[in-house]
């Protein structure tokens, strides 16, 4: 059953920002190539909705600077209280970050670039956020949003722990009101908001190293792991035996990981003639 509202399934606070860390990192390269063909420049004020640890964010302060500033929105306060201490060590102070539900946000005309990352698959009306991000964008400025396609994930050699991962993970999605294939349809989607002539390129990473990047099957499917409980999705044994399972699969160095499918979309909106 599909819920009215939607719920944010992963795991929050200090050990979602972990998570959301090592995940932004992974993900930076290219997602710098995607703000550089958008056009991403100093001077540009920015907003990341959805901005999690804001890990992206404060690498957007940088790219805007001289002269641009950044702000990231987000529910969880753990994170944000987070984002505003390394914003503080790196030295940046073109960056703020405010708590605000990205349902309930609404800016017309009031930034030169508006982001979103992994944030829409969550969302039960991504089609109005979409909307409210491209009423955002001031003329001359630009929409960006990156989102996935987890039916792009593979693995060689079979695992059972994966097969539950994915299984479950796609399930915990639709009942929280998310789509786990979201990616695919947002090309459509962006159509449906109004946002004209939109961009749009498909990165996919993959992993064999132990470590880093390859960890985050496991991290993801803990992180959901109280999601899968409360649901009913599995039992406390089966849950255990899949993360033990694919932890196996993961510290292997033989195996191969193929991550989820990022559909990058960017769209610019014409400037003001004089």
């Amino acid at each position: 059953m599909i819920p009215d509202k939607e719920r944010y399934a992963i795991r929050g606070g200090k050990e979602g920002y972990e998570r959301l860390l090592l995940l932004a990192r992974e993900r930076w390269p290219e997602t710098r190539a995607l703000f550089q063909r958008a056009g991403l420049r100093p001077g540009m004020r920015c907003l990341d909705v959805g901005c999690g640890g804001g890990e992206v964010s404060l690498e957007m302060a940088r790219l805007v600077s001289p002269g641009g500033s950044v702000t990231g929105l987000d529910m969880d306060e753990v994170k944000l209280g987070l984002a505003r201490q390394a914003a503080v060590e790196r030295k940046l102070s073109n960056v703020e970050f405010r708590t605000v539900n990205a349902n309930e946000w609404n800016e017309p005309n009031g930034y030169d670039a508006v982001y979103a990352r992994f944030l829409l698959h969550h969302l039960r009306k991504p089609v109005d956020l979409l909307r409210r991000m491209w009423a955002g964008v001031r003329p001359g400025g630009v929409l960006v949003v990156e989102d996935a396609d987890f039916d792009g994930w593979c693995w060689d050699p079979p695992n059972d722990g994966f097969e539950f991962f994915l299984r479950t993970y796609r399930q915990v999605l639709l009942r929280s009101g998310g789509d786990h294939a979201l990616g695919r349809k947002l090309f459509r989607y962006a159509l449906e908001a109004g946002i004209p002539d939109p961009q749009l390129t498909v990165v996919q990473p993959q992993y064999t190293t132990v470590g880093g990047g390859k960890t985050l099957p496991w991290t993801t499917l803990e992180a959901v792991s109280e999601a899968i409980l409360s649901e009913g999705l599995a039992t406390p044994a089966e849950l255990a035996s899949a993360l033990a399972s694919l932890a196996q699969f993961l510290n292997d160095p033989h195996t191969l990981t193929s991550g989820p499918r990022i559909f990058q979309l960017w769209s610019k909106r014409e400037a003001t003639r004089a």
